[in-house]
């Protein structure tokens, strides 16, 4: 893990990257006014996804957080719905 958090504010409506290159990780959710998150990855050096349709719901029922594991490293990417987000990635 790194030495320190990072917080990133995710617009809406677009897939906004949330880490780089890693294998294993937290993401929490700071901001519950987009309603629903949604969430996929990418092999790192992949092409970045472009369709809302290619993500899975991250923060399940009143989840905060959600772990990040991958035995290759992977590029993590999130979608707010309805409004901007921020969430804090721990890698």
């Amino acid at each position: 893990m790194s030495t320190n958090p990072e917080v990133i504010t995710c617009n809406k409506g677009v897939w906004n990257l949330v880490a780089t290159g890693v294998t294993a990780g937290v993401i929490h959710k700071l901001d519950n006014a987009p309603g629903k998150y949604l969430q996929t990855f990418r092999l790192t050096g992949e092409a970045a996804p472009t369709l809302k349709s290619e993500g899975a719901l991250l923060f399940g029922y009143q989840e905060k957080l959600e772990v990040i594991r991958n035995d290759s490293p992977i590029d993590v990417y999130v979608w707010p719905i309805n409004a901007a987000g921020r969430v804090r990635v721990d890698v």
